[in-house]
């Protein structure tokens, strides 16, 4: 018999006896019969039997699963998970499936294993994802960033954005990914914004109530053409004046330490070095703003669809 044969054996049955001891800490990974994860695929190769397919992805740093075609002995490797990418995980009955089961590196820790969001990483990695710097696309296939990951928002800016409340203070930043912006956030980091000084200062908005709703918002997500993004155009409410300039969020007050908008209804397209800006609705409409004062300076993070 061939002694190479039986030496393989020897060391995937050692493997499979450290993944059963090891059941209590962590889940063990077992082969899908008759499904595949389709379109990424980086490796094909002809092997012997299906532990071969176990051998080739433990020497490839990027592999993160593998499909084995049964009649033909070919073993596909795969930069994805199941998890990460469940849409294309398919039906064929000549082939099997399996998650990379030892010392997978988890997906956007490495340049050489870019995501193509914090979304997808999130998906892939789940509750083992920990905050901090990721490597994603950031154009398409074509160029990455390091890209600070908090579960599935994106951090976008380095520096606090701040926005004022009159004579177009507005807050301006670049979109560091190209994609489809699912919603966005803002994170309070100082100040606040005074627009009738008989009231306490906001984060977000107005609270005077004598015009506005208890916890009424006015800090609005534009492009550079002042077109409302977030929160879209047809939430946005009118006072007496009748300017829309301003809403409200369930659970969300004027001195909420992060606003975090809606899902957009139809998600918007962005380009990798956008402007975009951060508005004080009074001040965007350019209507009650001349005894506003104060600025409030938050950091931007972007879910990714």
């Amino acid at each position: 018999m061939n002694p190479k044969f039986w030496l393989s054996v020897a060391f995937l049955m050692s493997r499979i006896g450290v993944f059963e001891a090891a059941v209590q800490c962590q889940t063990a990974e077992y082969s899908i019969g008759g499904m595949f994860l389709k379109g990424h695929t980086f490796k094909t190769s002809k092997v012997g039997w299906p532990a071969g397919c176990y051998f080739m992805c433990e020497e490839e740093v990027t592999c993160q699963s593998y499909n084995f075609v049964i009649g033909h002995k070919v073993c596909e490797l795969n930069n994805r998970t199941k998890e990460a990418r469940p849409e294309d995980f398919k039906p064929d009955q000549t082939r099997f499936y399996m998650k990379r089961a030892n010392n997978r590196v988890p997906l956007g820790s490495i340049q050489e294993l870019p995501a193509e969001s914090c979304s997808e990483i999130k998906a892939s990695e789940g509750n083992e994802m920990v905050n901090g710097n990721y490597w994603i696309y950031s154009d398409g296939n074509a160029q990455t960033i390091l890209a600070r990951c908090e579960g599935n928002w994106q951090k976008i800016n380095k520096e606090s954005v701040c926005f004022g409340a009159r004579n177009n203070q507005f807050g301006a930043f670049n979109i560091t990914k190209s994609g489809l912006l699912k919603t966005m956030k803002l994170v309070h980091k100082s100040g606040s914004i005074i627009c009738n000084r008989n009231f306490p200062p906001s984060y977000w908005g107005c609270s005077t109530s004598s015009y506005y709703s208890k916890n009424s918002l006015m800090t609005i997500i534009t492009n550079a053409k002042k077109e409302a993004i977030l929160p879209p155009a047809g939430d946005l409410k009118a006072g007496v004046e009748n300017k829309n300039h301003f809403y409200s969020l369930n659970g969300t007050t004027h001195t909420s330490p992060e606003l975090i908008f809606r899902d957009l209804p139809i998600q918007v397209s962005v380009s990798r070095n956008q402007e975009l800006q951060i508005w004080f609705g009074q001040d965007w409409t350019d209507w009650s703003e001349e005894n506003n004062s104060g600025t409030t300076c938050v950091d931007v993070y972007a879910w990714y669809a």
